[in-house]
Parts: C-alpha cells; structure tokens; sequence
C-alpha cells in the first residue's frame, strides 16, 4: 500500500511487528529489534511521533501511520541499553 499521496490518500499503517522488521532492514537500528523493543520505545521515549490515543486496533494488534515511525528512527539518536551493570557480590 503506499504512503500519503499527493490526493491525500489513506496514510499505510504498520503494527509493531512491522516497524521492527523495517527499521531493521532498513538499518536504522545498530542490530535486529524485536516487537516488544519497539513497543518500548513507543512506551518510553516521549519523542515518539505517534500518541496511544491515536493508535489504531485491528484485531489483537495496534496499528499506527508509518510515515513517522519512519522519520523518527532515521533521525533517531541511537540509545541501546546501555552499559551492563555489576551485580553486587557481597
């Protein structure tokens, strides 16, 4: 399906598990993310382009506009997770 067109067409609409295998293709991420990584940061990251209030359900998933999920993770800063803390041995 394709994106907004210049009629002001439908925009195409992705879930989670989509986002994760684009972004992933598309190299936007340093390594493969998964669909919970991505609901993460939909959770998290206040910079994400799309609020719950307008994601869409469609069966057992949310769907929401791929245009800015698109532009949000390629301009995204990427964070990771971060150093591995050390466990306490005492």
């Amino acid at each position: 399906m394709p994106a907004n067109d210049d009629g002001g067409g439908i925009p195409e609409l992705v879930t989670f598990t989509e986002i994760a295998r684009r972004v992933t293709d598309r190299g936007y991420v340093p390594r493969p993310i998964t669909r919970q990584g991505v609901r993460h940061i939909a959770d998290n990251d206040p910079e994400w382009p799309v609020p719950p209030d307008q994601w869409i359900k469609i069966g057992n998933a949310w769907a929401m506009p791929w245009e800015p999920i698109e532009s949000f993770f390629r301009d995204r800063t990427t964070r990771g997770r971060g150093p591995a803390r050390k466990v306490n041995e005492d």
